[in-house]
This record gives C-alpha cells, sequence and structure tokens, in this order.
C-alpha cells in the first residue's frame, strides 16, 4: 500500500504535546506534521493515479515514514529493556493492517463479478489471494507488468496492493533485524543506535546499488522488487537513528528544510522525468523531501510547512489515510471498465477522488477503528485470531470460485472436439452449426495453458546460455542422430505458432528449440532502440552459429493496431541475407491482426456480431503478403501465410468455430492455434518440399 500503518497511539507515535519552539520534538511525541504528510502522500498518489498517470513518489514516502516510525519504537523499546517483543509486535500490526483489507478485497471482488468482462475474473481471484498473503507485488513483478501503461482500465484493481505486499514483509524481517540489533548491542557493549546504524547503513547501501542496476536493466520487474524497495526502509531507519540522537537546528534553517522538502515532494512528478526512473536513484527526490519535513520537526511558527501540515483537515484525512489509498484505485479503474475509458475526465475524476475520501472514511472508522487491538493479558492471541479470520475470509471464496471456474473449463475441453472445432469449420468438410448453449473456448476466465511452448524444458547448457534474459526456452526431444536442428526465434507472435511448428519437425525428424522473448522482435540489432533485445539477438545469433543451426522460424512481417500498417517486419531482408550466407534457411510466418482493444472483452461488451469485433480484413492487413515479394530474391526463404485461417471471408472474426482467435488484443490462444495446424503443415510441406525430411 503506502500508508504503512493506521494512526495508532502506540510508543514511539503517542498523542502528546507538542515540543518547545526551536527543538525538534522528541521520539515519543506526537509528530503532527508527520501525519500531514501522510496525507500529502495519499492525496499526489490519488491524483496521479486519476488525471496524470506514472509516478508520483507518494508511495516512496509512505514507505519511508513506515521505517522512520517503526524504527523509533523497536529501539526505545530495546533500550529500555522491554525487549523486542517480536511475536506481539506481528500480531498487533496484522490485526490492524488486515481488516480494511479484506473489505476492500471482498468489495473488489463483487465489483469485478457484477461489472467486469469475464475473461478478468480469474486474474481477479488469484490477486485477491496474493494480497492477503502479501506476495502481490511478486504476481506483478513475474507477470512484467508495467506500472507506466496508459490505459489504467486494463490494470488490475488490485495493482495497489504491491505496495502493501512490499510493507507487510519488511515489517516481517525489520523487527527481526532489529532484535539482531539488540543482541549484537547486548554482545558487544555497543548502543542499539550504534549497531543498528552500521546494520541498516548496509541494507541501504546494497539494496540502493542492486535497485539501480535491476531499475536500468529491468524496470519493469525492479518496480515491483522487494529487494530494490529495502533502501527506501533503510533510509527512513537511519533517519529515525538520526532523530534519537537528538537533533537541534536553527529556526529558520528549519523553516527552509520543511517548505523546501514539501515542495520537492509535491513537484518530484512534474519536474523529474520518472518514466522508467523508479525505484532507482531518482527515488532519492522525494525521500530526501520527506526527510526534510521530519527533520525541520515543531517550528512553532505560523510561516512553517508544519503549520500548514498540522492543520485538522489534513490531520484527520491523515488517520484515515490507509484506507483511503486502498479503495481509490478499485474505484478508479471500475470506473474505467464501466465507462470503457482509457483515463477519467476532469469532472468525473474529481467526483471519483472525493467519493474514495468518503468510502475511506466510512472503512477507517466502521471497520478499521473499532477493530483496534486491545491492550491486556490475551490480547495477542485475540489479534492472532483476526489474522487467521481475515486471511480465511478472503482465500475461502477465492478457492471456491477458482474450483467452480477450473471445472467449468475442464467440462468445456471435455466436449471441444464436437462442439469447438475452431479452424476445421473452414475447410468445407465439416458439417457444423453454432449451438448457442455451448460456450466458446478457451474459457477467458483460465488463460493457463494457452501461451504454447515444445513439451521439453531446454537442457541446463541452453538454459544458461540465454541466463537473464528471460526467454521462453523449450524443446522436442533431442535425436543425435537427426538430419536438421531447427529453431524458433523472436518474439511472442512467433511463440504462438509453436504447435504448427512443432508438426512439422516431427513430421520431418528434426531437432527443433524455440528461444523466444516477448516484445523482441529477430532483427538487425541497428534495427531496434531496445537495448536488452539487441543484447539477446547477438546472444541468439551466437548461438545460431555455435550450435549449427540449419532453419530458423520467425515472423516475416508485422501489422498495427490501429488501421492497415502491415509492413515487412523491420530488417527482414537483412536477416535473409545474414542467414543464407551460413546457408541457413529462413521460415517466415506472416503476422496475425493486432487491434487497440482486447477482442475477448469486446465480445462481452458489444455482442459476438458486433462489427468493431468482426472488422473487415482489409482494414487490418495488407491486400498480399508484403513479405511474399521476398521469395524470387532469397532461395533460402520460405514463406507461410495463415491469413486467410484467421480472417476468412473478408472479416477478421473474434472467434471461429467456437473458439476465441484472440485472448487479449493481438496473441491468439493455443487452443485456436492447435486447430489450424492441419492446414499450416500442408502449406509447409507444399511450400518448402526442397527442405530436408529427415
Amino acid at each position: 500500500m503506502s500508508r504503512l500503518l493506521p494512526a495508532d497511539p502506540s510508543p514511539g507515535v503517542a498523542s502528546s504535546t507538542a515540543p518547545p519552539v526551536g527543538t525538534a520534538p522528541p521520539a515519543h511525541r506526537f509528530r503532527p506534521e508527520v501525519q500531514g504528510l501522510r496525507t500529502v502522500a495519499v492525496l499526489l498518489v490519488a491524483v496521479y493515479h486519476v488525471w496524470i498517470g506514472g509516478v508520483s513518489g507518494g508511495v516512496d514516502v509512505f514507505l519511508f515514514i513506515s521505517a522512520f516510525l517503526m524504527t523509533l519504537s523497536f529501539v526505545r523499546r530495546i533500550e529500555s529493556g522491554s525487549g523486542p517483543q517480536l511475536g506481539r509486535y506481528w500480531a498487533r500490526t496484522f490485526s490492524r493492517l488486515l481488516p480494511p483489507v479484506v473489505v476492500t478485497v471482498l468489495g473488489t471482488l463483487v465489483a469485478v463479478r457484477m461489472l467486469f468482462p469475464p475473461d478478468r475474473w480469474y486474474a481477479a481471484i488469484e490477486e485477491a489471494a496474493a494480497t492477503v498473503l502479501y506476495s502481490q507485488n511478486w504476481v506483478l513483478a513475474f507477470n512484467a507488468v508495467d506500472y507506466y501503461a496508459a490505459d489504467t482500465s486494463r490494470a488490475s484493481p488490485f495493482q495497489h496492493f504491491w505496495s502493501l505486499s512490499v510493507q507487510g514483509q519488511v515489517f516481517l524481517l525489520w523487527p527481526l533485524l532489529l532484535a539482531l540489533c539488540g543482541l549484537l548491542a547486548r554482545r558487544t557493549g555497543w548502543s542499539v543506535a550504534r549497531v543498528a546504524t552500521g546494520v541498516f547503513g548496509a541494507v541501504f547501501l546494497a539494496s540502493f546499488a542492486f535497485s539501480v542496476v535491476a531499475t536500468r536493466n529491468e524496470q519493469a520487474f525492479a518496480y515491483f522488487d522487494t529487494r530494490a524497495r529495502l533502501w527506501e526502509f533503510a533510509l527512513g531507519s537511519l533517519l529515525a537513528l538520526a532523530v534519537l540522537r537528538g537533533v537541534t537546528l536553527p529556526g529558520a534553517l528549519r523553516l527552509l528544510l520543511g517548505w523546501t522538502g514539501l515542495v520537492a515532494i509535491a513537484v518530484c512528478g512534474l519536474v523529474l522525468d520518472v518514466q522508467g526512473s523508479f525505484p532507482g536513484w531518482v527515488a532519492l527526490w522525494p525521500l530526501t523531501g520527506a526527510a526534510l519535513v521530519i527533520l525541520a520537526g515543531h517550528t512553532g511558527d505560523p510561516r512553517g510547512a508544519d503549520a500548514l501540515l498540522s492543520r485538522r483537515p489534513l490531520l484527520v484525512l491523515g488517520e484515515a489515510s490507509y484506507a483511503v489509498y486502498l479503495v481509490h484505485w478499485p474505484v478508479l479503474v471500475t470506473y474505467l471498465v464501466v465507462t470503457d475509458r482509457a483515463k477519467a475526465t476532469l469532472l468525473h475524476g474529481l467526483l471519483i477522488l472525493l467519493g474514495s475520501i468518503a468510502l475511506g472514511v466510512l472503512v477507517h472508522r466502521l471497520v478499521e477503528r473499532p477493530l483496534r487491538p486491545r491492550r491486556g493479558p490475551r490480547a495477542s492471541l485475540h489479534q492472532f485470531g483476526i489474522v487467521l479470520l481475515c486471511v480465511a475470509l478472503v482465500l475461502v471464496p477465492v478457492a471456491g470460485a477458482r474450483a467452480v471456474l477450473d471445472r467449468q473449463a475442464q467440462e468445456a475441453s471435455e466436449r471441444a472436439a464436437v462442439e469447438n472445432p475452431g479452424a476445421a469449420v473452414l475447410t468445407g468438410d465439416l458439417s457444423w452449426e453454432r449451438d448457442p448453449d455451448v460456450p466458446t473456448i478457451p474459457n477467458p476466465l483460465v488463460r493457463e495453458g494457452q501461451w504454447a511452448e515444445l513439451p521439453e524444458s531446454c537442457d541446463a547448457a541452453t538454459e544458461e546460455w540465454f541466463d537473464g534474459y528471460k526467454v521462453a526456452c523449450s524443446t522436442l526431444p533431442v535425436d543425435p542422430d537427426a538430419e536438421v536442428d531447427a529453431m524458433v526465434i523472436g518474439n511472442s507472435h512467433a511463440e504462438q505458432w509453436l504447435p504448427g511448428i512443432e508438426a512439422v519437425a516431427q513430421d520431418r525428424g528434426w531437432n527443433l528449440r524455440s528461444i523466444v522473448r516477448g516484445a523482441c522482435r529477430y532483427q538487425p540489432v541497428e534495427t531496434t532502440d531496445n537495448t536488452e533485445c539487441q543484447e539477446l539477438i547477438r546472444l541468439t545469433d551466437r548461438y545460431i552459429e555455435e550450435q549449427g543451426i540449419d532453419v530458423v522460424f520467425t515472423t516475416s512481417t508485422v501489422t498495427a493496431d490501429e488501421g492497415p500498417g502491415e509492413q515487412i517486419a523491420p530488417g527482414f531482408e537483412q536477416v535473409l541475407e545474414d542467414l543464407g550466407s551460413r546457408g541457413i534457411t529462413v521460415v517466415g510466418i506472416r503476422d496475425n491482426p493486432r487491434f487497440p482493444f482486447n477482442m475477448v472483452t469486446c465480445i462481452d461488451q458489444h455482442g459476438p456480431d458486433a462489427e468493431r469485433c468482426n472488422p473487415p480484413r482489409a482494414q487490418k492487413l495488407a491486400p498480399q503478403n508484403p513479405a511474399e515479394a521476398l521469395t524470387a530474391r532469397h532461395e533460402n526463404f520460405v514463406s507461410i501465410d495463415m491469413s486467410d485461417w484467421i480472417c476468412p471471408d473478408g472479416t477478421c472474426p473474434s472467434r471461429i468455430g467456437n473458439r476465441w482467435v484472440y485472448m487479449d488484443d493481438n496473441h491468439m490462444p493455443r487452443d485456436y492455434v492447435v486447430t489450424m495446424v492441419p492446414a499450416f503443415t500442408e502449406q509447409f510441406d507444399r511450400r518448402a518440399r526442397q527442405l530436408p525430411s529427415g
């Protein structure tokens, strides 16, 4: 989430009177400027989500504040001799965090079931489970979610829980580190603060270095990676340790620091090019701003930034900021799905913001505040019971929904041969009429297994060769006597043809391996600006040379989501020349159409016969395969064109033979591709008679 903990009068943040003017507030006193800073952070996050998009730095401020307050509390407790009391802390913390989370998750699931298209139900129940298990950030990281995506309507309504997951993981780790600091302090005779400074300084340096490198190399993954975020928490802890030593600054300097920090936080996303930069070194900007505000503390001067941050409306909203953060994103995404918009209008965005604040305040007052942990001899046992109940309230219905969806998918799969012939209906040999009571497959709720792959994983040597490049690596069983070694390379549009390519290789007795990565088309390195793809292409070229590959399968054209725009893939003719000079045959497969919308969602929203979901072929593909002209100039080129099986009769439909042709806006599911295999192999045999048969 963003704001670590709901407001709580526990040690370290206890309510008290303000400190005397001209002194920094002691660690145990209430810090109204920190509470107000939480309000600023949550409003920045919501405003950027609703209208601007991208990163505001507000989440980073929340992470920083949470570590600051936690470290103050723990170090003071350990120094007083009461011990870290880990079990009590974890029970108290998660029993406070989880109830508003569960209410938000269950409410969001209801909204998804009633208002979202069916193709998003399955992902929603999976992410709901990840949310209460504090693993949502890893789900998003391994799914390569783009946090900067322009179309928020396609985002998960649970996406914002990534930061809550990171915080939950740190809430488990940080107390252990602080307890270790207390143990080392007793063993060495040093103060806890001194030991903790060394420990968190080391965490800061290691995580910061990792974050900078990871953000540069693979920002989409690093954004959600806990390891790349630990330095933000460590910096908050280091500030807390500095405050514990006592900081006394001149009043004029504190006025300057407070306003400098607050302005820096407010303008971070406006003056910095944050696109693809977080959580690397750029995140130092908002964190430094937060540190300056905290160091300025209570000035007692009406001109100070703390005077603004301490105003009652900001303090009241700061108390409910946790709940406001939880609800604002599901409200926004639901609005965008219902209205079929990519962004909110100015007026609607204002209503979303005000509605989220009102709803968040209700959740705070009706759920968060009444269930605040009580103190007493059996308090911890009661709090652990709340934690278990909260987790069960989500996991039990989620498991039940998953079982129902899986059963429906299995039943549809068992009937598929008769009721869902797919491309087989285009041969004219099959007498078939669509039964409106038979569901179209694959079940849009279940995407697992729809990405094609070969039956075996690549050997250890091949995996090691491409280690670090996140390729999908699979192979047919290796035959040492095979005459031909073939390879599928390129992006996901090459990968989706694996069922047909696999059939070709098996018929001819070839060895076949697949090394593909989404968004990395195989092309000359100078024709792409993606540095990761450039390195992968160079590595693939060396692999082809060393392994003695004879035949390469890839895509020969590229289509556009708006308008026809089909053309020969960038640098494809140079690929033919380079591989041809090495005696390698290239099988180029014509690209399939792309759309500016999800085809499954289109049918759900507009109906299966809507023109929008069944655009004319002339709008998506060139009249003739652009790559066909290259066959006369390159003897090593075999051109495959399956467009008649994707866009028959002058139309590019979303379903054929009761099977979805697309599982999103540009990829075909395996369940449809397998029905094209006979046509694919027939065309290949006809066009590639000169190739060895094994």
